[in-house]
């Protein structure tokens, strides 16, 4: 097992090829920093720790109290905010204590329980970024199937699944190497993850980690652009087809009623209900047994289009003008099949809609992982592999880069969904109303 590596001449660097900031605490006996190093760290850290928390409760409430939100795809989010809070409370403020310390003043029980807390919630947050990205990805290129199975129970046991593969991954290889024989190998006035002190073991854990879900994220991503774009492109030449067949069947009403006016006051244009039929809320309706239609589960324009969209043909003019009755009712029946059209027309419009606002927060919260996890994550590789001292300033920012991530997600929730965003504006007006 390898040992407590000990420190450079330099203070200001570490020898030690890690993954987890934890595992390059300040190896001197005082604070090395200044005293205004010291105020604008504990300002910049706290500031950030108070985002990360106010933000991901906000993101929690808004699920728990606008039932628009409540679906599947936001269950992931929720654990995931769940995670981003866990890493504000706990992890941000442990490290900012052993940072501006330079050395851990707690008992080492708890430095074991913060390294424990730290990996597990970390892992359970690249797990969820994972199911997330899979989800959409499978709601888009199989819209019929998967939302078969597709439901609150499945995903409450895919984030349990998550969870648990994390822990069980992380917490006993971490407590086990921190002890040799009975005894602690990591001193008791440092904290660090002894595990990770191998370079072996830093390149086996930093691929599966980071280096793999980021290529599978964004693996997924670009087919799930590529499906988006297909389906769009569809949905706009259905538009277009649409609207024409909105715009005869109103010209051709048009005309009939112009045509009755001018004809005798005792005919009647006929409309032959079997081609032109308003839609019968009692047929339309769903049994509580009936599955779900794609549409209303992941939120994509699937399923049959109604035929009372469909355009009518020079067979159906000629009956139109050849039959007549007295009956006013098959007329009012053409205007709802005009009605119809622009209803259909509105409701794929609204789930395309929702399409783009889910995809955009999952482009969102995939380039945010990428973009803060990645600094860290190569300082890591070219310690490991070409045993080069890293500057601690960079091992600590680039550690720091990842906790930040936890403080960006929810913005990402607030900027691309305008549900989240309303629902935070009213919780922080309803705050600030109460704090007054």
């Amino acid at each position: 097992m390898t040992t407590a590596p000990e420190s450079d001449s330099n203070a200001s660097t570490w020898t030690r090829p890690c993954t987890n900031a934890s595992c390059q605490p300040p190896i001197t006996a005082q604070c090395p920093y200044s005293t205004a190093q010291v105020v604008l760290i504990a300002m910049v850290t706290t500031s950030l720790s108070i985002v990360t928390i106010t933000g991901n409760i906000l993101v929690i409430l808004s699920i728990n109290v606008n039932r628009h939100l409540r679906t599947v795809n936001n269950y992931f989010l929720l654990s995931l905010a769940v995670a981003d809070l866990v890493i504000g409370l706990v992890s941000m403020n442990l490290y900012t204590l052993y940072l501006l310390q330079g050395y851990w003043p707690l008992r080492a029980a708890l430095c074991d329980m913060w390294l424990v807390v730290d990996r597990v919630v970390s892992g359970a947050s690249v797990l969820n970024l994972l199911i997330i990205s899979l989800d959409r990805y499978l709601c888009m290129t199989r819209p019929f199937s998967y939302p078969t199975w597709r439901s609150g129970r499945m995903a409450a046991l895919m984030i349990g699944a998550a969870w648990l593969l994390s822990f069980v991954l992380w917490a006993p290889a971490i407590l086990c190497w921190q002890t040799n024989g009975g005894k602690r190998v990591v001193p008791d006035d440092q904290c660090y993850t002894q595990l990770l002190a191998s370079p072996a073991v830093t390149l086996g854990t930093t691929l599966p980690t980071f280096y793999l879900p980021a290529v599978i994220m964004v693996t997924l991503y670009s087919r799930l652009s590529a499906a988006s774009m297909n389906r769009l492109n569809a949905y706009l030449l259905e538009r277009g087809a649409l609207r024409m067949s909105s715009s005869s069947i109103k010209d051709f009403l048009l005309k009939r009623r112009s045509w009755l006016v001018s004809s005798d006051p005792g005919s009647e244009l006929y409309l032959n209900q079997s081609d032109y039929s308003a839609p019968n809320p009692k047929k339309n309706q769903k049994s509580p047994g009936d599955a779900a239609e794609p549409e209303a589960i992941c939120g994509t324009p699937e399923g049959p289009r109604p035929r009372a969209c469909a355009r009518p043909s020079r067979e159906d003019e000629s009956r139109f003008e050849n039959e007549s009755s007295s009956n006013t009712d098959h007329h009012r029946t053409a205007s709802a099949a005009f009605s119809s059209c622009r209803s259909q027309e509105r409701r794929q419009r609204r789930a395309i809609a929702r399409e783009r606002r889910v995809t955009r927060t999952i482009l969102a919260i995939v380039l945010a992982f990428i973009i803060t996890w990645t600094p860290y994550n190569v300082l890591a590789v070219i310690a490991a592999i070409g045993h080069i001292v890293i500057p601690s300033v960079l091992w600590t920012t680039g550690y720091w880069l990842c906790y930040v991530n936890s403080a960006i997600n929810p913005c990402c929730y607030a900027l691309c969904n305008v549900t989240f965003r309303k629902t935070f504006c009213g919780l922080l007006r309803c705050c600030s109303r109460k704090l007054q």
